[in-house]
């Protein structure tokens, strides 16, 4: 008896910290609903409809006149009204937490995707350009049908702006059908219980569970609307979704973003990654230190996505079945005595539309990602070969590599004078 009373306490002693993470966020959500269960159904759905377009209404304020922790904090406390519809869905903790590689790139869960709609810039960015392409459109046309993949189990770059548009009447369900799809099960049980919260049913006409890769929309999409993407343009599908369901657009119709340009630099770490944010309240795109910038060595567009790229652009499947997407080529400039000093960063430049952007530093999805496999002007001391190695004035040629962990693949090219 004693040895298996030992035997239990050790298992416990040694929980995995991350099971006793979302234990503890289990419990957490569960208490904070049992503590809002004094508000009547309409008190909780009114204080989460509130708190949704109380948010947006900043977003599409001039923002310079609203500041950052405004900001911060509306979309806080609309993530915790959010968070309330989820626990409402009632997702089993394997629901909530599931999470995998697909053959198209990482499925997060519907846990990790949550946080999301916290990104304030990130969803400024989306919601002011999706704000300016719906009126666009509407401009030539009664009504439009949206479809948004991939929208995790908040929609957050579109159901706000709905709940916007419900509630000061600028946009009504006659002019604006949304469709929204994703794989995870919980994703969608969750977005079921906040379309209903939100009341924003009639604006909603598709709720699915679907692989974007391969959903078949019934109507021709005027606005697609897509972000699934890490920094560095690594580990989510976004490029095989967008690939697949680009043909789906109408002949005016366009994608949200408008233009995606990955770019690749060589920078000294300490200074990009450090120095530059000791002082900064926040990382954005307008704190980006003067000195980080001029210490930079940009070495060009690496791949370029947009409707006329997408519908173009040809695979190549090597012999193991492993397709790629060839991207651009960079002729790596000389001169600079620090090269093999610096650290290769390959970070996204997002255009949702109409001049509104997702800049580098003002999200998650655009932070510059280093990629320490990748070696300039220095031979590592052990090569592996995970090791990209090339000099100064090396021709490079990149493919994107569509798979369950997408990413950028550099290939030296030979004989080039």
């Amino acid at each position: 008896m004693e040895k298996q009373q030992l035997a239990n306490n050790t298992k416990v002693d040694f929980i995995d910290p991350q099971v006793d993470d979302l234990l503890k966020h289990s419990i957490r959500t569960q208490l904070q609903s049992l503590l809002k269960a004094k508000l009547t159904v309409c008190e909780r759905q009114k204080l989460l409809q509130k708190s949704f377009v109380d948010a947006i209404t900043l977003v599409l304020t001039d923002l310079n006149t609203v500041t950052h922790q405004e900001l911060v904090s509306a979309f806080e406390t609309m993530y915790d009204n959010a968070v309330q519809s989820m626990a409402m869905a009632e997702l089993s903790q394997e629901v909530l937490t599931h999470q995998y590689i697909s053959a198209t790139g990482l499925i997060m869960s519907p846990y990790n995707c949550k946080h999301t709609i916290k990104d304030v810039y990130r969803i400024k960015g989306y919601a002011r350009g999706l704000d300016k392409a719906i009126q666009g459109q509407l401009k030539n046309k009664p009504s439009i049908n949206v479809l948004y993949p991939a929208c995790g189990p908040f929609a957050p770059l579109l159901l706000p702006l709905l709940s916007y548009y419900k509630e000061t009447q600028t946009i009504k369900p006659s002019q604006i059908q949304v469709a929204l799809v994703d794989i995870q099960p919980g994703a969608i049980l969750t977005l079921k219980q906040l379309v209903s919260d939100l009341q924003l049913e009639e604006y909603v006409s598709l709720i699915e569970e679907a692989d974007a890769t391969v959903f078949e929309p019934q109507n021709a999409i005027d606005l697609l609307v897509l972000e699934a993407m890490q920094h560095g343009f690594t580990k989510e599908g976004q490029l095989s979704i967008a690939k697949h369901l680009v043909k789906y657009l109408s002949l005016d119709g366009w994608m949200i973003p408008q233009n995606v340009s990955v770019k690749g630099m060589m920078v000294v770490g300490e200074t990009e990654f450090n120095q530059q944010w000791k002082t900064q309240e926040y990382s954005h795109s307008s704190n980006v230190g003067n000195e980080a910038q001029q210490d930079r060595v940009e070495l060009g567009e690496i791949l370029k996505i947009n409707k006329s790229t997408l519908l173009e652009m040809q695979e190549l499947e090597l012999e193991d079945g492993i397709k790629v997407i060839p991207a651009n080529q960079i002729v790596l400039p000389t001169g600079i005595e620090d090269m093999g000093k610096r650290i290769f960063a390959v970070y996204a430049h997002i255009e949702t539309f109409a001049q509104e952007e997702v800049g580098q530093y003002d999200s998650g999805i655009t932070h510059p990602r280093p990629d320490t496999s990748v070696y300039i002007d220095l031979k590592p001391k052990d090569i592996e070969h995970t090791h990209f190695v090339a000099s100064s004035g090396d021709t490079v040629q990149f493919y994107y590599q569509l798979t369950g962990l997408p990413g950028f693949v550099p290939v030296k090219v030979q004989g080039i004078v």
